[in-house]
């Protein structure tokens, strides 16, 4: 397949790798092209996924996931949906085809040369496009010159922001998968509401282990909480074919379950399952229950795409990972959700919560890496904490290494090590390498993909979008897939992108400490003042007393309507007795000594703001000798060297 062609009311240009639809350009990915080819070479019939498999990826072994994501990009490309199918229909349980005939086109200027394109007054969503598209150019362009800021009114900005959301789509392209939702706790006892919370989330991560399907992360699935929605909407907001929902009753020493797997696309319940057990049994059962699920879906999907092929079995890491002590097992569900809730207060708790469940099981693997995450969690600017990472990363890499003695294939604290790794010891090769081996053990796990994915991203590595993207999938409303997502687009040059797909956050977390933390920073630096201050405010509601990343926020606001310059000797003198992130890792400090002696105590107190420093290009007053310097004991340069 070499010469042009059309399809339907596109063009389509192999060569060049290029569809073009109403005005507009889309590349797609070598991959995807061939797919495309082996559509059209078969005119209309059935093409097998296996045929599929057979002539684009010959004597690989490649997932039916990576398939899946060549047709979404297809119908992406075409303004295609698996729903109305104009373009690309799925036949279940064989494959794809074309709808539309295959049109030669007869030397059709491209749209570059066609300079005098016919006026359609019905093309509204195009000319929306070139507005954004505009808009997007002269923010682009005022941000990369020294200059005023406020190049538009923050209600022009504003209808930017609104304009981008209009144009998202309002639901994911539908992919093979499955959500499990919060079962509701029938108890009686709204006490017993971190139980059932916990109960579904277990359930979720070994379906995911057992399943080569994407399953939903527990911070988007249940977004939906306490919400009585239709299960088809819920199904198309998360971009599954299936859903998995549940109730919980917790009496003594006895619980009893139910659950129901419902197809999305028809509404109907395709499989139901009630179980009686005692406590002590309910980690066995959420295990038989997720191996029923995967039978029960393998039935209607085909089992050779359904089951994993993983050598990792639950069993195996529950042996390991699990406690016989079921108080233990209750405190690590409620640190869990203490960890989980984005409150600045409830965060600092979570640890404690974590040390007193193994007070009682010492060999308990979760908690232990529980424990490491909340802990590194402090290091963290976006938890509102005000401790200073260098004096918290010691004890979370103790915890993740102990959690790994006892489980040595715990992913979750694998990850978590790497990460901690690199913040505070700058071993990026070994914290790199944690990463990969913790996402090859758990493909499912979107918090996982997403740090990885940062990191890819943050060392200018090849796959860092895919990455983002899988993560994106998997977990669509977690604010940190969202957040390290919307970095990839600020260093793609996307940086109104970057700030609308921020915004998203607030829609499910519109109180949230984080989400309003960093959507304020994004609108700073898109020039809606009006709107970070608002955000601020929101966040202070329920920040921690005396919260000086907040105050350093609000400074630099204040710089920027020219109220007051950044006050970098107070910035400086903060930072030395707590935690005061990106704020002075920024350009608003103009003096060049200021500007070494912040990166070296940022270096001493192991901020991780550094990362992206780091690798990014020198800071435009910093002396280069001080930026090799920096760069050397922070080994940047020996990574970069043996990459």
């Amino acid at each position: 397949m070499s010469d042009d062609f059309r399809l339907g009311s596109s063009i389509v240009r192999p060569q060049r790798r290029l569809v073009e639809r109403d005005g507009e350009s889309v590349h797609v990915k070598p991959k995807s092209m061939s797919v495309l080819a082996c559509l059209v070479a078969a005119a209309g019939k059935p093409v097998s996924r296996n045929e599929l498999f057979d002539k684009v990826w010959p004597g690989g072994e490649v997932s039916d996931d990576t398939l899946t994501q060549c047709i979404v990009e297809l119908r992406r490309a075409f303004g295609d949906s698996a729903r109305e199918s104009r373009i690309i229909e799925t036949i279940p349980r064989l494959g794809f085809r074309l709808v539309p005939k295959v049109e030669p086109l007869e030397q059709e200027p491209t749209l570059a040369e066609n300079r005098q394109p016919h006026r359609n007054p019905s093309r509204r969503p195009r000319f929306v496009s070139l507005l954004l598209v505009g808009a997007v150019l002269v923010l682009a362009t005022s941000l990369a010159f020294p200059g005023p800021r406020l190049w538009l009114t923050e209600t022009g900005i504003t209808w930017l922001i609104k304009t981008a959301g209009m144009l998202a789509p309002s639901s994911l392209e539908p992919i093979p998968g499955i959500a499990v939702l919060p079962f509701v706790n029938i108890s009686g006892d709204p006490e017993n509401e971190y139980f059932s919370d916990g109960v579904a989330a277990e359930v979720r991560n070994s379906l995911a282990r057992k399943t080569r399907l994407p399953v939903i992360s527990r911070s988007s699935s249940f977004q939906f909480k306490g919400q009585n929605r239709d299960i088809r909407e819920i199904g198309s907001a998360l971009g599954v074919s299936h859903v998995l929902e549940g109730s919980v009753r917790k009496a003594g020493k006895d619980i009893r379950m139910t659950v129901h797997l419902i197809d999305v696309a028809t509404g109907a319940q395709i499989w139901a399952g009630a179980y009686q057990r005692q406590l002590k049994d309910v980690f066995s059962l959420q295990s038989a229950i997720a191996e029923e699920i995967v039978d029960n879906v393998g039935a209607v999907l085909g089992d050779s795409m359904v089951r994993s092929t993983s050598e990792f079995t639950p069993a195996e890491g529950m042996a390991m990972r699990h406690t016989a002590n079921l108080e233990a097992h209750d405190l690590y569900l409620k640190g869990v959700r203490m960890l989980r809730s984005g409150r600045p207060a409830l965060i600092e708790q979570a640890a404690v919560y974590f040390d007193r469940a193994i007070a009682l099981d010492g060999d308990y693997a979760d908690a232990w890496a529980a424990k490491g995450g909340a802990l590194a969690n402090l290091g963290w600017v976006g938890s509102g904490s005000s401790r200073i990472p260098a004096s918290v990363y010691p004890d979370a890499i103790a915890a993740l290494r102990r959690a790994l003695e006892i489980e040595p294939g715990h992913a979750l604290a694998m990850g978590l090590l790497g990460m901690a790794l690199m913040a505070n010891d700058f071993k990026w090769e070994e914290g790199m390498q944690l990463l990969k081996d913790a996402v090859a053990r758990n493909p499912n796990d979107a918090t996982l993909l997403s740090v990885y994915g940062f990191y890819m991203n943050v060392m200018h590595m090849e796959g860092a979008g895919e990455v983002l993207e899988k993560a994106f999938r998997l977990d669509p409303l977690n604010f940190e897939t969202i957040m390290n997502r919307a970095i990839y687009l600020q260093r793609q040059g996307r940086l109104a992108d970057a700030a609308a797909l921020l915004e998203t956050t607030l829609i499910e977390d519109p109180e949230g400490y984080a989400s309003n933390y960093f959507s304020a920073i994004y609108n700073v630096e898109i020039g809606r003042l009006d709107a970070a201050e608002e955000r601020l405010r929101k966040a202070q509601l329920v920040a921690n007393p005396g919260d000086v990343n907040l105050e350093a926020l609000q400074w630099l606001i204040d710089s920027r309507r020219g109220k007051t310059p950044f006050p970098c000797a107070l910035a400086w003198e903060r930072m030395q007795t707590q935690h005061l992130g990106g704020a002075v890792l920024s350009d608003e400090c103009s003096d060049e000594k200021a500007i070494v002696d912040v990166f070296d105590l940022a270096i001493k107190q192991r901020h991780p703001e550094l990362r992206s420093v780091l690798f990014g290009p020198k800071p435009e007053l910093m002396p280069e000798a001080e930026w090799l310097r920096i760069r050397e004991i922070t080994g940047v340069t020996q990574f970069q060297s043996a990459q």
